[in-house]
């Protein structure tokens, strides 16, 4: 099922496939096998009247008294513009009308809000930031392009927020969310928070009322932060693909790069055989999918799976950005992400006109002005998850709206082009979190005013912060702007280049800039330069001489070779003449890991747990790894942000009696709890830990666990990994132990043979007072090749 599918059914199609990719084109996208037809353009439907305001201002407001709100502007609907239409919104903030005619019923007394030069949209949603790294400058461009995520991590400085980065409270955060919130945007995924403002749609507490699950973000699906290759797809992969499939949204970083790793990325996360999890489901929303053929590229578009689309960073970074024209073609879905700042945009707007010049100057103006804005609205819904409550304005969805200034017929394409001092009003849920500061006064109380090049603002940050905006000014003073009234300082180039390869300037031998003489390049004007994976050939999928960036119908229309085509194969990319189908489900047996059950919409659930002592996994780890254990009646001694660790109370000695349970959320357990529980055996970077865990029952306070009392050099044997132990003896060999990844307040007892301390699961504030303390009680773990004992409280030093 795809899940944009009711999206396209509302607004029909409206002729054929546009081979040319002129803006401005009408026409749907290529059909998959599997995805709807979208159309290309919205229908203008003029509501045959004209708005009049007072003199100098953009807005006027006629006060109610209920709550409710009328908003007069030309609308643009999911389907259809309606120019000088209205949109209503009851007093709990949802939309009850999008049309000509909202007028109020004679119950309501609404405020009516009529911008005439304006066109009002959906809040913009912005499913790609890192919020904690984006208080500073951008990163100085030095002409350097690299291949893959890990070349620059392991040499450019990547510096978090001075203020506050780690914190929902923190300066750096809020003013990461002011930057959005001034250029309409009402929710984003940004690895971090700052509650209040925008919605946060990774955090089940921070959405700001919105219903639905939390958006699973995943900076590192393969755990290769440690910029280590595995071979093989040997990878400690965050999720498998069965937890992948049971989130409402999974968002992973996916092939951020043009090299061989890059691809492996993607070939270990799109098939469940070769030790891959299949990650291109229709609740996958991938940030960047560079380093992709246009094959795959159909497989995501064929089983839903969505991109998300930061063209500044990856041109920044990479010199060059994913293969949106043939991904959108073959009926994928994009949406927009800003990044960060260090070497993407400020705010969204500055990623739309990334996108909007790159359109125009790389890809011959494929994308129409309507496509460019639902990246920024309902796709980037569709991509977080959220696309049945907002990115649409439609009765009964809530009402986060954004108007912005807009010149006669400008349309979509006043989104596209806007710049802060063009948006007029931002709405969460119908209440005012930004805008014209008449229009903000009428709708809310206790806003900030503010000047936004030479516009009088109102900002509603001390309602949402609990601080008023000079006072936020006045913490990031050094930071980089909240807005800027020209284009930003230092920003990122969008203009692709590399050394020595491409981005002089088009010539007249190469119109397109791309380093390939127009006599010799398969598409000459529009940009596909070669890359690291593609051979030293352009991409040409059918082998028909058009390069596949323009080409209309760029695979062969049998990728298997088969006889069944492609949009009716039930195995597309696996050869079966046959077309067997065992279980019935849609899925030929040739390319069905679980034929003998239907799983027509996923991947195959996983096999029933077996019942198994801690010991035995602990102990024979090579008899369990991979399989789904369920471990009874075990005793939670210490529960961190992400995980807990659980022991079994019958082990009077210990030994090989506990485990690390990992949850990637806040657990739903508490220390002392006895628990029955399910998990994956895994181990990750030599831990041996369960993962995808399930609770089976909770019945409260079990028995105590004393610790074992044991020598530093003891507690490091394996054998005590996930036990809670009481260090005897010993000594402080270094107080100040530099574990060279980044764990602070570390001191190692009895040197290299022995164990670090470690305040990972520490809920107490006074763990600088306490370094280098003994003796100690704590939980054993092991990380970065060290075996570390972990205190939980103050009563562990006693």
């Amino acid at each position: 099922a795809v899940r944009w599918a009711s999206s396209a059914s509302a607004v029909g199609t409206t002729g054929a496939l546009s081979t040319t990719g002129t803006t401005g084109t009408t026409g749907t996208t290529g059909t998959t096998g599997g995805a709807p037809e979208r159309v290309r353009e919205a229908e203008v439907l003029d509501c045959g009247r004209t708005w009049e305001v007072s003199g100098g201002t953009s807005c006027d407001v006629s006060p109610g008294v209920d709550g409710t709100i009328v908003l007069r502007g030309d609308v643009l609907g999911p389907a259809a513009t309606y120019l000088a239409g209205e949109v209503r919104l009851d007093a709990s903030g949802n939309i009850t009308c999008v049309g000509c005619d909202c007028a109020a019923p004679e119950t309501e007394q609404p405020t009516i809000v009529t911008c005439p030069a304006s066109v009002i949209s959906p809040g913009l949603i912005n499913p790609h930031d890192h919020i904690t790294f984006t208080e500073g400058s951008p990163l100085r461009d030095t002409g350097t392009r690299y291949e893959h995520r890990h070349d620059w991590r392991g040499s450019v400085s990547t510096p978090s927020n001075p203020n506050g980065g780690s914190s929902s409270t923190g300066a750096g955060n809020r003013l990461g969310e002011v930057r959005m919130v001034l250029s309409g945007v009402t929710s984003m995924v940004g690895s971090g928070r700052a509650n209040g403002m925008v919605r946060n749609l990774e955090y089940s507490d921070a959405r700001e009322g919105l219903p639905g699950s939390a958006v699973e973000n995943d900076t590192f699906p393969l755990g290769d932060s440690n910029e280590v290759f595995r071979p093989n797809c040997g990878w400690y992969y965050d999720l498998d693909e069965w937890a992948v499939a049971q989130e409402n949204a999974y968002v992973p970083h996916t092939s951020e790069g043009i090299d061989d790793y890059a691809q492996s990325e993607f070939f270990c996360s799109s098939r469940s055989t070769d030790g891959a999890e299949d990650y291109v489901e229709a609740n996958v929303a991938h940030v960047h999918a560079m380093g992709l053929s246009t094959v795959d590229y159909y497989n995501m578009a064929r089983d839903g799976s969505q991109i998300i689309w930061s063209p500044r960073s990856n041109i920044r970074l990479y010199g060059m950005t994913a293969d949106v024209a043939s991904f959108h073609r073959l009926g994928g879905v994009i949406a927009l992400g800003t990044d960060w700042t260090y070497s993407g945009s400020m705010n969204l707007l500055r990623e739309l006109a990334c996108a909007d010049s790159y359109n125009r100057d790389q890809l011959g103006g494929y994308f129409t002005d309507y496509e460019l804005w639902r990246m920024a609205t309902e796709d980037g819904a569709i991509a977080s998850g959220v696309e049945a409550y907002v990115g649409r304005l439609e009765e009964s969805f809530v009402g986060d709206i954004a108007v912005f200034a807009s010149p006669d017929g400008a349309h979509h394409r006043a989104v596209v082009e806007a710049r802060v001092e063009d948006v007029l009003l931002v709405l969460r849920g119908g209440e005012a979190l930004y805008g014209d500061a008449a229009v903000v006064a009428a709708l809310s109380e206790g806003c900030d005013p503010m000047n936004v090049c030479d516009q009088q603002r109102a900002i509603c940050i001390e309602r949402e912060f609990g601080l008023t905006y000079r006072a936020l000014e006045a913490e990031v003073s050094d930071s980089y702007p909240a807005f800027f009234c020209d284009l930003p300082d230092d920003e990122p180039t969008c203009s692709p280049s590399r050394p020595g390869e491409f981005g002089g300037g088009p010539t007249a031998d190469d119109s397109d800039d791309d380093g390939l003489p127009n006599a010799l390049d398969n598409c000459p004007e529009v940009f596909n330069p070669i890359r690291p994976i593609d051979g030293g050939a352009q991409p040409d999928a059918d082998g028909d001489g058009l390069g596949d960036v323009c080409d209309a119908t760029p695979l062969l229309a049998d990728l298997d070779g088969d006889g069944t085509p492609n949009t009716t194969d039930n195995c597309p990319f696996d050869a079966n003449t046959d077309q067997a189908d065992v279980d019935g489900d849609g899925k030929g047996s040739v390319c069905d890991t679980c034929d003998a059950q239907p799983n027509p919409d996923g991947v195959c659930p996983p096999p029933p747990a077996e019942e198994v002592s801690v010991v035995a996994v602990q102990r024979d780890f090579s008899d369990w790894e991979g399989k789904r254990v369920q471990l009874v009646d075990m005793v939670v001694t210490g529960v961190m942000d992400y995980g807990f660790m659980v022991q079994d109370p019958t082990v009077s000695d210990g030994k090989w009696a506990g485990v690390y349970c990992y949850t990637g959320d806040t657990p739903s357990v508490s220390r002392g709890d006895q628990v029955t529980l399910e998990g994956e055996v895994i181990d990750y970077y030599g831990e041996t830990e369960l993962s995808e865990i399930t609770i089976l029952s909770n019945s409260g306070p079990g028995p105590d666990i004393a610790p074992i009392e044991l020598a530093p050099t003891d507690a490091a044997d394996e054998m005590y990994e996930g036990v809670l132990v009481r260090l005897t003896g010993g000594e402080v060999t270094d107080a100040a132990f530099d574990c060279g990844c980044g764990d602070a307040g570390l001191w190692e007892i009895d040197g290299a043979a022995g164990v670090v301390a470690f305040d990972r699961y520490y809920e107490d504030s006074d763990w600088t007072a306490r370094i280098g303390t003994l003796p100690l009680t704590g939980l054993m773990g092991y990380r970065w090749d060290r075996r570390r004992v972990m205190p939980r409280d103050a009563s562990d030093f006693e």
